[in-house]
């Protein structure tokens, strides 16, 4: 049978001026990754529960390899509060009825692992902290310090923010003495990377089996207020799997949070009779304009993207050879 697996990394007004190759050399990285573990080329980097099919534990790979990767606003690349401190939110669900969700996790390496073990390990779906934290911790998940998620770019965004009448932040929309001083903070930091600037990173799968998942983490926003959440673990908003799609976004949370967009497409779909396309484009045409986007895959292995904004960091790969990379509306490479 057909599978397909598709990720992004965040949406946005991602300037053209951008230096595309960092972002698709690791977005094609992350990809593969999750590809080899859909396939059965390689084994995940995790110990997946018994239970976990192909489909989710190859999400959980690609973001994994996400959240590591300081490009990205999850994990590592973790933007910070009002406060000046970390919290991420994760998510992941299948449609065999299982899902798990975190909330407000300071030290955890990789929030996705928190929000698997949350579905395999507890009698529950969702978890705030700082229970999630300490329920992850007692699970044996990977911890690192303050010092591991902080960089110097995080450190001058968050700055900027709280000059900008308090201004949260999120994605690619600064102004361009605000991005110049974003550089400039990392060029005084050989080997940081503009952390902060992506809302969030994801990924569905639909496997050979016929299995779907999806899988989530975030950030949040920049200067956001102590205890903020948005629609990255909420089910419904951040994500949604039935029988015939498996669907997550990103963009502005507060707006995919109050439209339930991807319960809404997948809805459209199995009530409406709409192809994943169609749900889709008729979901994200009634946000605002540059609100984001959702990406997804359905029965016949097929990936589709659909984004309001400028661009979308993103990458897919399906049984069929279709294979693309892609920051804006070009694709960066085509296996077509």
């Amino acid at each position: 049978m057909s599978w397909g697996l598709a990720l992004h990394g965040g949406a946005g007004d991602i300037d053209k001026s951008v230096d595309p190759a960092p972002y698709t050399k690791a977005l094609s990285e992350c990809l593969d990754r999750g590809v080899a573990v859909l396939t059965g080329k390689s084994k995940p980097s995790f110990s997946p529960h018994e239970h976990l099919n192909p489909a989710m534990q190859a999400v959980i790979e690609t973001v994994i390899a996400l959240e590591d990767c300081p490009l990205f606003n999850a994990g590592r690349g973790s933007v910070l509060n009002e406060l000046g401190k970390f919290e991420m939110d994760a998510q992941v669900m299948d449609n065999r009825g299982h899902c798990g969700a975190c909330t407000g996790l300071t030290s955890i390496r990789n929030p996705v692992l928190a929000a698997e073990r949350i579905m395999t390990k507890s009698k529950h779906a969702f978890i705030t902290s700082p229970g999630a934290e300490q329920f992850a911790i007692r699970e044996g998940l990977r911890t690192e310090s303050f010092d591991y998620f902080l960089t110097e770019a995080q450190v001058k965004q968050l700055e900027i923010a709280r000059k900008s009448v308090n201004q949260e932040s999120i994605d690619y929309d600064m102004t361009e003495e605000e991005e110049a001083a974003i550089d400039a903070a990392i060029a005084e930091q050989p080997g940081s990377v503009d952390n902060g600037l992506t809302g969030t990173v994801g990924a569905v799968a639909k496997d050979a089996a016929g299995n779907y998942a999806f899988a989530i983490s975030t950030g949040g926003l920049t200067n956001k207020m102590q205890g903020r959440v948005g629609d990255t673990p909420i089910l419904g908003a951040g994500g949604y799997v039935n029988d015939m799609a498996a669907v997550c976004a990103t963009g502005v949370g507060e707006l995919f949070l109050y439209h339930n967009v991807c319960g809404q497409v997948c809805a459209a779909m199995e009530y409406g009779g709409m192809s994943l396309q169609e749900a889709s484009r008729l979901k994200i045409g009634k946000l605002p304009a540059e609100a984001g986007g959702v990406i997804g895959v359905d029965s016949d292995g097929r990936v589709v993207f659909e984004f309001s904004s400028v661009g979308v960091m993103r990458a897919m790969a399906e049984s069929s050879g279709r294979r693309g990379v892609a920051l804006w509306e070009e694709w960066e490479e085509k296996n077509f």
